[in-house]
């Protein structure tokens, strides 16, 4: 899809969903999908949900998508088989969840001290070819991506994080690009599903947790066990994305594909704004009633912290996966146009 299309999207999607005219409703009518998220239900219903409630206006309800919330259906970790084969028509992940058969994808995980701000994050991944790459990397899973909302990753642990060395030594339930750079500062990572850490927490098997940032990290309760939080959050862009049966997107008309896509992006930057103030919500409420402190690292162990970054994107850029290279490579030149050169 050409990229001046992209960027009004959003717009149009929010236009055509209050205009709400079954006149763009679905070519095969009564089309029935299923999505499962990797969520709970509450966070689910209100992130994932709000696309899907878009979509089903825009199509004058033709295009019903039933919601499912984690491992209702199929574990999460049988997600991407799930879709690829029709088990589910879809489905939302944190995006670069199956790095491994999908290498490509861990840029959109989120590399701790890349981004300043999600603009940023969406602009390399709509505006860079980002996308692009990522969509040719599903193909052969028989998958399409959508991304929809960017996010930060924050963390909360049971000690004041003040310098890179507080962290050499803890154990945090991590995974991803952040479990690869807290074992860069000598943490002992291990991966917990999202129903299983409180409980973790709670019994002291880990000593810290990132789940998103502050409020899906208060809905998770993480504030009842965990009374610290680092400031600057460590990644910035890491994406909430769409996975669909590429089958399933194939037969949608043109103007279905359109709706999907605005509905994707208009939806995703509603519950993006709406996530961004629910943190400074929960964030001030953890402060005031649960005593947990907001700690914010100086400049100086900021730049260990980088600097420990910055290794661990030189050895990610080494994977032999030649998607991946293309994507570090419009990674680092992004950087540059960035003025801030990271080689």
């Amino acid at each position: 899809m050409p990229r001046k299309l992209i960027r009004c999207l959003p717009m149009l999607a929010m236009c055509l969903a209050l205009l709400g005219g079954p006149w763009l409703g679905a070519a095969q009518a009564g089309m029935n999908l299923r999505l499962q998220s990797h969520m709970p239900p509450e966070q689910a219903k209100r992130t994932v949900g709000k696309v899907i409630e878009m979509i089903a206006q825009m199509t004058g309800g033709e295009i019903k998508i039933a919601l499912h919330p984690a491992d209702s259906l199929v574990p999460t970790k049988q997600l991407l088989e799930a879709v690829g084969n029709g088990t589910l028509d879809m489905a939302t992940v944190a995006e670069g969840y199956q790095y491994k058969l999908v290498p490509v994808s861990e840029l959109a995980q989120g590399l701790p001290f890349a981004f300043r701000d999600n603009s940023e994050a969406s602009y390399f991944m709509y505006q860079k070819g980002y996308l692009e790459l990522l969509r040719k990397g599903y193909e052969k899973y028989n998958v399409y991506v959508i991304p929809y909302e960017p996010f930060n990753v924050g963390l909360m642990t049971n000690k004041p994080i003040m310098k890179a060395a507080d962290l050499k030594g803890m154990k945090v339930r991590a995974y991803g690009t952040m479990q690869k750079w807290l074992s860069k500062l000598g943490v002992s990572t291990t991966y917990i599903p999202g129903g299983e850490l409180y409980t973790a927490l709670s019994t002291g098997v880990v000593d810290g947790a990132h789940w998103g940032d502050a409020f899906p990290m208060y809905e998770l309760k993480l504030h009842e066990v965990l009374k610290n939080y680092m400031k600057p959050e460590p990644v910035v862009g890491s994406w909430n994305v769409l996975w669909v049966n590429l089958d399933t997107w194939k037969k949608l008309t043109p103007v279905q594909k359109a709706i999907f896509q605005g509905a994707a992006l208009g939806a995703g930057s509603l519950v993006h704004t709406d996530t961004r103030v629910r943190c400074e919500f929960a964030l001030n409420d953890m402060q005031k009633k649960w005593k947990v402190k907001v700690n914010q690292v100086p400049e100086a162990e900021l730049a260990k912290m980088r600097q420990a970054a910055q290794e661990m994107w030189a050895q990610m850029a080494q994977n032999p996966d030649p998607l991946s290279k293309k994507a570090f490579e419009l990674f680092y030149g992004y950087l540059d146009e960035l003025g801030r050169p990271a080689k």
